[in-house]
């Protein structure tokens, strides 16, 4: 039960209740804007008010963020694409980080040990969906049921327009959900996957410089683990 609401809340946050652990933080550092911890309405509008009344142009995002709600990722997202922020991330972007805002960016900066962390998006919920509705107690199965199908009758639609307006492959947010990969997503020690580089160009990610390449996958820690997901062979 445990590891399947994690699995889900990853994804969608089912109420308006707010995080624990300390506050998001956006500063702005010369040309940079330096945004550090989960994603969220009001650290974007922060960032937006800086973009809009900064007295010099902003170029680049720094970002370290464990991902948030997937209407928060595409919101920022959104932001990084409109004003062709350049995205530099030195420690991780997970989850709706890496959905949504990473592959949003036109051109990305990354140290050698970056973690861009992919997690499953709106589409292939279904199973997920049921499966943690069926564990509610009964008397809140109708109600979830109908809100979170509403949710998520909005979210496909809008996640569907927000990568043909970014021209990445939707895919990017499934493909390690695939059969293949069913022994990696059992286990509770990986919440995700990563691609190499050429996999990210692929699938419409390109432009990633390393600082003091190569670049090499490394575990956060031993309980939060992505596996390499191939595109195309690669």
């Amino acid at each position: 039960m445990f590891k399947l609401f994690w699995s889900f809340i990853l994804i969608i946050s089912l109420s308006c209740a707010s995080a624990q652990g300390s506050e998001t933080t956006v500063d702005l550092n010369e040309n940079t804007v330096i945004y550090h911890g989960k994603l969220s309405p009001s650290a974007n509008e922060k960032l937006l008010s800086i973009l809009k009344n900064g007295k010099s142009k902003v170029e680049w995002l720094s970002i370290t963020s464990e991902g948030g709600e997937i209407n928060h990722g595409m919101d920022l997202g959104n932001i990084v694409h409109d004003y062709d922020l350049k995205l530099e991330v030195n420690d991780y972007c997970l989850s709706s980080c890496a959905n949504y805002v990473f592959s949003a960016a036109n051109h990305h900066r990354i140290s050698n040990h970056a973690v861009i962390g992919f997690h499953g998006g709106t589409t292939g919920m279904e199973k997920e969906i049921t499966s943690f509705i069926d564990a509610l107690p009964e008397d809140e199965r109708e109600s979830t049921k109908q809100n979170l199908e509403k949710y998520m009758r909005s979210a496909v639609i809008r996640e569907r327009n927000f990568f043909e307006k970014i021209g990445v492959d939707q895919q990017i947010t499934t493909l390690g959900q695939s059969p293949e990969y069913k022994d990696f997503v059992e286990k509770e020690d990986f919440i995700g996957w990563y691609y190499s580089l050429e996999g990210l160009a692929t699938l419409g990610v390109s432009n990633i410089d390393v600082v003091n390449p190569p670049w090499s996958y490394q575990h956060l820690s031993e309980k939060t683990k992505f596996f390499k997901v191939r595109v195309g062979g690669i």
